[in-house]
């Protein structure tokens, strides 16, 4: 008999914003085609630090995931140390997350880009997996340097070809 306990947790991302925290919501809500809800709001508390014009916490849910965003103000803001990976079936899939992410932001190397809220997000196509999941060593450097190579989306076919062989075919 095993003295450990289980732990039934589920890890829920907490984004920090200034203000924005149900706007950023509702922006990832249609990025990801309606596919999540605006699940509660709390209202500021008067003696928070927190902009008392805005809900000081709004929870949501993307594609089942819950999230919350939290109105903190200006203090803290979102890095490259921590990034949100979306992996995509195919090019089409890809293409129009991407586009609704980078919308007021930018592109940044190897597939990732940063919001308008300045939140990172990898958007990742699930061909990159399978690929590394049955090349050789070879195949799996090309793809890595296909990779590397990338400043913004991901282009499916380009990294397929890369992976093939070092001309593409």
């Amino acid at each position: 008999m095993s003295d450990k306990t289980q732990i039934n947790a589920r890890i829920v991302p907490n984004l920090w914003f200034d203000r924005d925290a149900l706007q950023a919501a509702e922006h990832y809500i249609a990025a990801f085609g309606g596919n999540g809800r605006i699940t509660g709001t709390t209202p500021a508390h008067p003696g928070a630090p927190s902009p008392q014009d805005v809900p000081m916490v709004v929870e949501f849910e993307l594609d089942g995931q819950p999230f919350v965003g939290i109105n903190g103000g200006p203090q803290f803001t979102f890095s490259e140390a921590v990034s949100l990976e979306v992996r995509v079936d195919g090019q089409e899939q890809l293409d129009r997350i991407w586009a609704a992410l980078v919308e007021g932001g930018e592109e940044q190397p190897c597939g990732w880009l940063k919001d308008k809220y300045g939140l990172s997000w990898q958007i990742t196509p699930t061909a990159y997996y399978d690929l590394m999941a049955r090349g050789d060593a070879q195949a799996n450097e090309r793809l890595m340097n296909a990779v590397m190579a990338t400043f913004g989306k991901f282009d499916v076919a380009a990294l397929e070809a890369a992976h093939r062989s070092e001309d593409g075919r």
